[in-house]
């Protein structure tokens, strides 16, 4: 009986080592993103914040950083010329992220329009057949980057929010006859988002806990061993 006993509580002290050893680390992550209105450019140091890593929740490995930014265009456009003349509008910024005074992305969305308008018709209007006015122009860009460096990702760890800076200094311009009028006014904005990924640790039992387990367990498969005995004797 001493025999069965030992081999059962060996068994249910290998079961309390299994449960004692269970806390492993399970990769998790979180988001916090910001944004901003279109503003007029030129922009500069226009404040991102977005919410830090909480160390109590895990092991901060790395961090992913999602920057988009997008323009917004109006242009307007007479020629003067007594004759008819191509027209190019380029819609175009400069868009700049930093932390910590470190510069983290360099975008440069831009796109172009082209259009026809006639020889002048004497009006200064923006329209008729010599000129243009038009809006709804665009442009956009991104970058994602990733990283890891330990040093690099203390700034995103505590409580609050960490602080980026967003600027746009607008590129853009009215290209066509060396006789014409013309204006170009030009928005942007931008967003953020920051991916935490994480190492979170489960939970790990006491050793008497884990102990406490094993005996029960111990026990128990004992007294099902007995009862099993019991059941075969008396058939």
């Amino acid at each position: 009986m001493n025999s069965k006993f030992f081999q059962t509580l060996a068994t249910a002290t290998t079961f309390a080592g299994i449960v004692a050893t269970s806390g492993v680390a399970n990769a998790a992550s979180l988001t916090s993103s910001s944004s901003t209105g279109f503003g007029l450019t030129n922009i500069i140091d226009s404040p991102l914040s977005v919410q830090k890593f909480d160390a109590s929740l895990g092991t901060l490995k790395s961090v992913k950083i999602e920057f988009a930014g997008d323009l917004l265009g109006t242009a307007r456009f007479e020629n003067l010329s007594p004759s008819s003349t191509p027209v190019t509008v380029n819609l175009a910024s400069n868009l700049g992220l930093k932390l910590n005074n470190q510069s983290l992305f360099a975008l440069n969305p831009q796109n172009s329009f082209n259009y026809q308008v006639g020889a002048s018709d004497g009006t200064l209007d923006f329209g008729g057949t010599s000129g243009q006015s038009v809006t709804g122009l665009s442009a956009s860009q991104s970058d994602t980057k990733t990283y890891t460096d330990s040093q690099f990702l203390q700034s995103f760890i505590g409580g609050g929010n960490l602080e980026f800076l967003f600027s746009a200094l607008a590129q853009s311009g009215v290209t066509g006859s060396g006789n014409m009028i013309s204006s170009i006014t030009t928005e942007a904005k931008a967003a953020i988002k920051v991916t935490y990924d994480y190492d979170e640790l489960k939970s790990v039992p006491e050793p008497s806990a884990a102990l406490g387990l094993g005996l029960i367990a111990g026990i128990g498969m004992l007294s099902k061993s007995k009862k099993t005995r019991l059941k075969i004797s008396t058939f």
